[in-house]
Formats: C-alpha cells, structure tokens, sequence
C-alpha cells in the first residue's frame, strides 16, 4: 500500500528531535550563545502555554497515483486530534468515523494512526527545538571561528552535534552524527521583529551501513494566534532512495 511507502519514509525525521533539548560554558562560549539565543523566534519568551487543535492530512497527495474514492473514504473517516504541550511535545489521538469503523479495518486503522502520530510528532520534535525554546541546548560547547561563521560542537546523548552559524547567528547546517547514521538538517527563517522563525527545512538521513538514503523539505505556514506564531500547515517533499514521497498536514486549532 502507498501508504506504508510514503508516510513510512518520512517517519525517520522523529529521529532527529532528541538532540536539540536538554552547564556550564567558558565565558567566551557563553558570549556567543547568549547572542545566538536571543537571535532566535521564541514562543517561551511569549508565554506560550501549548495548544489544541484538528488534524486533517491531504490523502489524495500522500496516496498520490493510488488514491481512489474507496480508499479515500476509509483514510478520512480516521480523524485525528492533536494536544501540544508547553515544551511544543505533540500527543496524537484519533478517532473513527463509520465507514472505517468495520473490524476488518482495523489492522489498517491501526497503521495509519501509527504512521501520523509518528510523522506528527517528529515534526514538532523539530519545530520546536527552534520556535519554542532555544536550537542551542545547555550543554558543554565548543565554538571556533571559522571566516564569518561559527561553528559549535557537542555531545547529545550518543550523537555527536555540529551547528553552522552565520554571522548573524542564524544557523545554516546541524549536522547530528552517531555510529549507525548521520542526519543533516538545513533550516532557513524568516527574520522578523521578534528574531529567526523557521519557515523550511532540509532534513537529509543517511544511514552507516544498511539503510536507505532519505532528503525530506518540509515547508511550514503560519497562522497568528493571539500575538503567537503557530504551524497552520505542514508541506513535505523528498526521495527516499529513488522513490518520491510526499505529505500535507493541515492543523485546525481547537476554540
């Protein structure tokens, strides 16, 4: 089924989120970070206490070729809901409508709530390590000069942590290295008043050893929710191996 293809390829990004959040730094690493982190969109800095709000995931552009009027009835009738918390955590919940409420459905019910759960919340695993908090974790960093750029390291769990800065403290490359795999992500912002707000990323998987080589962008719009920033709509396109895949999320929030 495509579904297993094409949700099950952008599943790896959850992967990716446990490096961003969590002692002391040397004055001159404090510095730095102190500027970089003030650079950056924060939803903390504003309050934000989480939100609620309806999923709908665009079925005719993940099943793609596939979709067709029977399918497309079953994977609507799954209704998801979402609750992000505070820290920007996401919990997925669903429920079922009749037409795919039949016993027989369930296996297939039981995976496509798999599937965008997981596809869900590695999206905001990421997504809020630069929109809620900080992208820079208090751990111990190293920080070179490199031309105009800055160059920080460290370590996050097993991984080894590299982050590109410009100039002007926005980040161009993270680059989240362990053993068994090394996961590249590129994120650009809009600068407004308020600092860098991610508006896409890059996210580029490749495995050490088995596996399969995997570039996602994702494409993030906004929606204004009293003076806060908040994903309206989730966009992402990539190759996994030779095969495309694709994803579309829409968030409704709750009143």
């Amino acid at each position: 089924m495509k579904l297993t293809r094409a949700l099950g390829a952008l599943l790896i990004v959850q992967s990716f989120a446990v490096s961003l959040y969590p002692r002391a730094q040397t004055a001159t690493n404090q510095n730095v970070l102190t500027q970089a982190k003030s650079a950056y969109y924060s939803l903390a800095k504003k309050g934000f206490k989480g939100f609620a709000a309806t999923i709908e995931p665009n079925w005719e552009v993940v099943l793609a070729e596939t979709a067709t009027p029977a399918n497309l009835k079953i994977f609507r009738d799954v209704r998801f809901s979402i609750v992000v918390d505070a820290n920007g955590a996401a919990t997925v919940t669903h429920e079922v409508g009749p037409n795919a409420s039949k016993p027989e459905l369930q296996p297939t019910v039981n995976q496509i709530h798999n599937h965008v759960q997981s596809l869900v919340t590695g999206f905001f695993n990421t997504w809020r390590s630069f929109a809620v908090g900080s992208p820079f974790p208090e751990t111990e960093n190293q920080i070179k000069t490199a031309g105009k750029e800055y160059i920080a390291f460290y370590t996050s769990q097993s991984a080894e942590v590299t982050v590109t800065m410009a100039a002007d403290f926005s980040i161009k490359e993270l680059i989240v290295a362990t053993p068994v795999r090394k996961q590249t992500v590129k994120p650009q912002f809009q600068k407004t008043a308020d600092g860098f707000l991610l508006t896409n990323y890059k996210h580029i998987f490749e495995p050490v050893g088995e596996g399969i080589k995997t570039t996602l962008d994702f494409h993030i719009d906004y929606q204004d929710v009293d003076g806060m920033k908040l994903p309206q709509k989730v966009r992402i396109n990539g190759i996994r191996g030779s095969e495309p895949v694709a994803a579309e999320l829409v968030f409704v929030l709750k009143s």
